[in-house]
């Protein structure tokens, strides 16, 4: 039934104002795909996290990330794509900190994680640059793995 106090409109009057309001939205991207990059972290760290995953990784996951002596789950290839590469570093960053290694996980210093996650990274093919992963999980949260 029409609302009696309202001037009629002309047919299709009203969807122009709607039309244009969509079209706006859709051309602005969200302020979280808008922060969105890809991960950040040095050489250096990297250098650093391959010194950590050989005293505190390598005998479960193996000296090539994928052949390890205790059954470590592989850290690059595909099973590392399937597991991590759909999320952002924070995911990663925040498992390996609270969960390895198994027999003291979280023991190691938060740099060390950070370090150890940017090993990890770039032996999965993400390039490294002049920031250094840092250990902020909101930071890293914007930091996407998608490729």
């Amino acid at each position: 039934m029409p609302n009696r106090d309202l001037p009629a409109a002309a047919p299709g009057r009203r969807a122009v104002p709607v039309l244009v309001l969509l079209a706006v939205i859709a051309a602005v991207p969200s302020a979280a795909a808008a922060q969105e990059r890809p991960p950040a972290f040095t050489e250096a760290q990297v250098q650093r996290g391959q010194a950590i995953y050989q005293k505190n990784c390598q005998d479960c996951h193996g000296s090539t990330l994928d052949n390890g002596e205790f059954g470590g789950a592989p850290l690059k290839g595909s099973y590392f794509r399937d597991h991590w590469g759909a999320g952002d570093v924070s995911a990663l960053f925040g498992y390996v900190n609270t969960a390895m290694p198994p027999d003291r996980p979280g023991q190691l210093s938060p740099q060390s994680y950070a370090d150890l996650t940017a090993f990890l990274l770039s032996s999965n093919g993400y390039a490294a640059g002049a920031e250094e992963l840092t250990t902020d999980l909101e930071a890293q949260s914007r930091m996407t793995m998608k490729r």
